[in-house]
């Protein structure tokens, strides 16, 4: 089969020009995505020193693959204009749920002192990491099939923050 040969077969379905035809993709089942979460924290009883982890793992963003097909390439393939005078129409060429981008793995620390005060008053003094190994992961990314898989929102860098926090 010929790409024009391919191309007419899904404007056809989607279209809907030939009823024996079914819209590709109609019925979608989304996957069983797994994602994994950890935290912790521990306080060093002597020093009295709090530390603090998480580590989560979630999938990427689901790929998607969008070619928009003007009515000019639609006449010469079916022979007539797209109903209702649309301009274009978007063909799937990727089938939703099959495919992911790569999965975003991250951790974060924070290391907090406690500071005890008079009385039932005490200080934590905290240092927070934020994406301690400085993960690039692509949380969304453009699916029109011109610039497809192009990063649109990115893992934000490694970032440092400092808190103190102050129970009385």
């Amino acid at each position: 089969m010929t790409a024009q040969q391919g191309l007419s077969n899904a404007l056809l379905a989607i279209t809907g020009a030939n009823a024996s035809h079914a819209i590709p993709f109609c019925h979608q089942e989304q996957p069983f995505l797994t994602q994994v979460k950890l935290l912790g924290t521990y306080t060093i009883p002597r020093v009295e020193v709090q530390l603090a982890g998480t580590f989560q793992s979630i999938p990427g963003p689901q790929v998607e693959a969008n070619f928009v097909v003007t009515n000019a390439v639609v006449r010469q393939s079916l022979g007539r204009d797209l109903s209702g005078n649309a301009a274009n129409v978007t063909v799937p060429i990727v089938a939703p749920g099959t495919l992911y981008g790569d999965r975003l793995h991250q951790i974060d620390f924070r290391v907090g002192k406690i500071i005890r005060l008079t009385g039932a008053r005490r200080l934590t003094a905290s240092v927070d990491l934020y994406n301690l190994f400085n993960s690039s992961a692509v949380l969304a990314e453009s699916n029109n099939y011109s610039s497809f898989r192009v990063p649109t929102r990115v893992v934000g860098a490694r970032m440092l923050k400092f808190t103190a926090a102050m129970n009385f």
